[in-house]
């Protein structure tokens, strides 16, 4: 039976932990191995779980890549699967069986993603119930043949890696913090011995709970510099990278005039400005996004 492990990197957010944990101990198919992974200079963020969970809590730097690779450090000697997810992303009870299913008729797949029955990372977030209801309410047919559907980029809250795969691949440490498109980055390392797909038999719903994330000003920086960044490092290809840069820039301008009750746009519009003026200066370098409370050389 191939291994099947779980890793939840989390930042001051131990309240939904409990929520995406009893999401795990109802599986079908339970993990072998629950990895959650807490900066090293957060209190004690360990929540209530089911303890019949093998759980284990490590520390590593502050930031969704360190993290994540303090997952793939501790399993580098281990063969099977590795699913990442978000801490506020809760899974299906089928979701760990049919991905395990999947991985193992289809040795080619590097990386997995399930589909997302809602993502609320692009509203203002959903309620735990709400999330709750609606994977109620989406029946598992396990009759029904999956759909596998090859992507080019895997997608961050929910990704099933083969840890055969990631010997020698880690999340890019450069882009700190929240780690804006190190799921571009990953993928394209992991593309090379391995194919990324989309499998329509695997589901969740993302919260997208906007407590402890990146603050407007610092995720607006982030929105142009790191593109640029993964440009130059051949991760990106300039169109894409140069139309998420102005797609995003312009809906902070508009919606900076009413913005939304649940996001800085103003913050983002002016660390967009601020990544523009150092893109101008020859400075590209996403770790400058911490230094962007401290006062700025001229």
């Amino acid at each position: 039976m191939t291994r099947l492990f779980v890793g939840i990197p989390s930042a001051g957010r131990k309240g939904i932990l409990s929520d995406t944990l009893a999401h795990l101990s109802r599986q079908v198919r339970r993990p072998d191995k629950v990895i959650l992974c807490t900066p090293d200079d957060e209190d004690d963020q360990t929540p209530d779980f089911d303890r019949a969970l093998d759980l284990i809590h490590i520390r590593a730097p502050k930031g969704s890549c360190s993290q994540r690779n303090a997952m793939l450090d501790l399993l580098k000697d281990e063969a099977g699967i590795l699913l990442i997810i978000d801490d506020d992303f809760f899974v299906h009870r089928q979701y760990l069986d049919a991905i395990e299913t999947i991985m193992q008729a289809r040795p080619d797949i590097a990386l997995a993603n399930g589909h997302i029955i809602k993502d609320g990372i692009i509203g203002p977030g959903i309620p735990v119930a709400e999330a709750n209801r609606m994977l109620d309410e989406t029946p598992a047919d396990p009759t029904r043949p999956a759909t596998v559907r090859d992507k080019i980029v895997g997608y961050g809250c929910n990704m099933a890696i083969r840890l055969e795969h990631a010997r020698d691949v880690r999340f890019d440490e450069n882009l700190p913090l929240y780690g804006w498109l190190e799921d571009v980055d990953f993928s394209h390392q992991l593309s090379r011995s391995g194919k990324i797909v989309d499998v329509s038999a695997i589901s969740g719903v993302h919260l997208g709970i906007k407590m402890g994330r990146t603050p407007g000003k610092k995720f607006g920086y982030s929105q142009i510099v790191n593109p640029i960044y993964l440009i130059r490092k051949g991760s990106m290809k300039p169109r894409h990278a140069l139309f998420l840069m102005a797609r995003n820039m312009a809906m902070n301008v508009t919606r900076s005039v009413s913005p939304e009750p649940y996001l800085d746009r103003r913050g983002r519009l002016y660390g967009n400005l601020l990544g523009l003026c150092d893109i101008l200066r020859g400075r590209i370098n996403p770790r400058a996004v911490a230094l962007l409370d401290q006062p700025r050389p001229g």
